[in-house]
């Protein structure tokens, strides 16, 4: 067992805000009141920018499909139509564009992966509306460029490549909900903490519910009316960003404002890895392999469910987005009444019921697999309604676990070990599908229920950990 040799403390000074100390490290919160515990702040936000996402992402594979089928062998064939392609058709150009897809992804995610380094414990010294506005900001040109693209069916599709680059040089997703978790931090205590990231949670799926709704009538319009009004909701959230949005975090005069400060590095490697008391140190890790390794089957599945439904149950966009709607919707009304009343209300430990879902989350992935109906689909994903709340519950969980002033260090640090992990899990589930295509393409949902199983193994382990690890001045009480 580890032990801690000088023993954490945390201080929390009534009348203050969020104050990192330069020379001590320490971040004093203010006791959060109740108006600030339960106002909505950064939700809207949240929602108007996946409202965006969707409305451009639901279509974005169909035009890929389009664009490959367009510049290949397939397009030259006049009577082949590239906009409204059989299925067969399909199945031949799903290879390049899940390659494409994959590409994508990476692009996405290996740049943030090494920022990701340097914004946790750089937040916690420079504010946190930095990296929403770095991170909108990259939303809104890349948005533009698909806008313009759309516009171009002579462009081939390898060049919708460069929308990815200032997603990936401002950030991505990974500043974007290191600053939403920091934030929700910042102005939650420990008992709504769970209860306010479930809330942002909801605000989440209904703006992807709204904008997977919008996408089909868009799309049959023309791509791009529908990235110009993604532009449109992604500049609305970067106004109400810079407006409304207030900072948590009290900037000192003679801050250091660099990035790239490998002190900014050091600082985190050794606040993870430092000794604490019973297993707090190897908990922070095994929190990043399971978050990792979830993200790794939300985005590998996610890039290739549409193009499995349109093979496997001959889905269009329609078809799919009503389906896309029905399970947002799931997953944003019953994990936030769940989370309210087994959370905040019963006080069931968070890591109980991260263990719960991911259980639900098995037994879904073993469903989809065999569902050889539309109904059985839309049945079995009532199981999966839960698997969004896995990781607001373990940030929460470790937020309560660990004292302030290290939570925007751990964030960051997890942050990482997560886009490194997306780098392998895209290409795992992209290879899986290309090579089982034509003979078992359900073999990516067997896959994510290989390691639903392994995440489950390593909940049952942190709550063993955290049985063992209850020294009560080692785990934050107030915050």
């Amino acid at each position: 067992m580890e032990t801690d040799g000088d023993g954490a403390s945390v201080v929390a000074l009534a009348g203050s805000i969020q104050e990192p100390e330069v020379d001590g490290g320490v971040v004093h919160v203010i006791e959060p009141s109740d108006r600030t515990k339960f106002r909505l702040t950064l939700e809207p936000i949240m929602m108007l920018l996946l409202l965006g996402v969707n409305v451009s992402m639901m279509l974005l594979t169909n035009l890929i499909e389009e664009r490959v089928c367009l510049h290949s062998d397939l397009g030259k064939n006049k009577s082949v139509n590239c906009y409204n392609m059989t299925s067969a058709e399909q199945e031949i150009v799903q290879p390049a564009v899940a390659d494409l897809q994959m590409m994508k992804s990476l692009i996405e995610t290996l740049v943030p992966g090494v920022t990701a380094l340097f914004l946790g414990p750089w937040s916690d010294v420079n504010g946190r509306l930095p990296l929403f506005l770095a991170a909108i900001s990259g939303m809104v040109v890349s948005n533009c460029m698909y806008c313009v693209f759309s516009t171009m069916p002579s462009l081939p599709p390898i060049m919708f490549l460069l929308c990815s680059i200032p997603v990936a040089v401002s950030g991505g997703g990974g500043a974007l909900f290191i600053a939403s978790f920091c934030y929700i931090v910042d102005i939650t205590d420990f008992k709504t903490r769970a209860f306010r990231l479930g809330v942002l949670q909801t605000f989440i799926s209904f703006g992807s519910i709204i904008g997977s709704l919008l996408s089909p009538v868009l799309y049959s319009k023309s791509p791009t009316y529908a990235f110009a009004l993604s532009s449109m909701f992604t500049i609305a959230g970067l106004l109400y960003t810079s407006l409304f949005l207030k900072e948590t975090v009290v900037i000192k005069k003679g801050t250091n404002t660099k990035l790239f400060n490998l002190d900014l590095v050091k600082s985190m490697w050794e606040t993870v890895m430092k000794k604490r008391f019973g297993y707090l140190r190897c908990i922070i890790i095994l929190s990043a392999v399971v978050l990792t390794f979830n993200l790794a089957i939300v985005l590998g599945e996610d890039s290739l469910m549409y193009m499995y439904l349109q093979k496997q149950f001959s889905w269009t966009l329609e078809n799919y987005t009503l389906f896309n709607a029905y399970a947002t919707l799931l997953s944003a009304s019953i994990p936030a009444i769940g989370l309210y009343l087994l959370s905040t209300k019963l006080e069931i430990p968070d890591m109980y019921l991260a263990t719960a879902a991911t259980g639900l989350r098995i037994i879904e992935k073993v469903g989809l697999a065999y569902s050889q109906y539309t109904w059985q689909f839309y049945l079995v994903k009532i199981f999966g309604c839960v698997v969004l709340t896995s990781e607001p519950l373990v940030r929460s969980q470790l937020s309560k676990s660990f004292p302030p002033e290290d939570l925007g260090k751990i964030y960051a640090f997890i942050s990482v070990i997560e886009g490194f992990g997306t780098l392998l899990g895209s290409p795992i589930y992209t290879t899986a599908y290309n090579m089982t295509i034509h003979s078992f393409a359900n073999f990516i949902f067997l896959l994510s229920s290989i390691f639903g199983t392994f995440v489950l193994g390593l909940y049952i382990v942190i709550l063993f950990l955290l049985s063992r690890s209850t020294r009560t001045e080692d785990l934050l009480i107030i915050n």
